[in-house]
């Protein structure tokens, strides 16, 4: 699968950081950010239809593509917020079954594309086919849906642990480190790991920082980085190498069906 191009990334990265500003100046105007967020997203869906044509590419599998992403960002910060209450949004809601506005579930999806689109990112030169290796110890096995089991293990881990432990000064984030340690163990990291890494590790808190500061969208538990715990910058890392890696099998089988 080919890279993204210069262009494809700047159109997200535009979106994602006009979005992100909008919503730290306007967080408490419910009825304005449930318009505006949708009209960003609608042209942004615009812009993409003219640049796909000039680059070959399917608005349908962006579509899909997009709305995966809306569905797994979407369920993550209700599962989180509303059912677990690891973490609460301090905003104008509609309703009461979620205190997550409408505008930034819808956001969710685009946060998740963005991300993508900056794995692919041509700048980064990102691998065309999955990397299937898994390393155990001085044994290497080249099985892609063993490497896929371990990297839901990992998320699904640290999940049900934040989930109990959220309130834990210690083991609300060392389960992230010790799930990063084994992604190394089991898959190593290469030269855009590391770069991936070290933009998140300042890119993923710095985002947080802006909205619970400026924006006062949300607000964690044990918040010891300006309003951020510890845990959800590990999570950040985690996440990224996670969303790289299985982002390009869910695109890779998207273009097989629509092209």
């Amino acid at each position: 699968m080919k890279p993204d191009s210069h262009r494809l990334f700047a159109l997200d990265a535009a979106v994602i950081v006009a979005g992100s500003a909008l919503i730290s100046a306007m967080s408490q105007r419910l009825l304005f950010l449930t318009v505006a967020v949708p009209v960003i997203l609608v042209l942004r869906f615009g812009i993409l239809a003219f640049l796909l044509k000039r680059e070959a590419g399917s608005l349908s599998r962006e579509l899909i593509l997009f709305l995966i992403c809306l569905g797994l960002g979407a369920f993550n910060d209700w599962n989180s917020v509303c059912n677990y209450k690891i973490y609460d949004y301090t905003v104008p809601h509609f309703f009461a079954f979620s205190t997550i506005p409408i505008w930034m579930l819808l956001f969710w999806g685009m946060i998740l594309r963005g991300f993508l689109r900056l794995c692919r990112w041509q700048a980064l030169a990102p691998l065309e086919t999955p990397d299937n290796r898994v390393h155990l110890g001085f044994t290497t096995l080249d099985n892609g849906w063993l490497k896929i089991a371990v990297l839901l293990a990992l998320v699904l881990a640290t999940r049900q642990a934040i989930y109990r432990l959220f309130l834990d000064p210690i083991w609300s984030w060392a389960p992230f480190a010790i799930a990063l340690a084994l992604y190394v163990f089991f898959f190593r990291l290469s030269t855009r790991d590391l770069k991936l890494l070290g933009f998140f590790l300042l890119a993923g808190p710095g985002m947080e920082i802006l909205l619970i500061n400026v924006g006062h969208l949300h607000r964690y538990h044990l918040g010891w980085l300006l309003g951020v715990p510890l845990w959800i910058a590990l999570w950040w890392l985690l996440a990224i190498l996670v969303w790289q890696d299985l982002g390009l099998r869910l695109e890779s089988r998207l273009q097989r069906v629509f092209g």
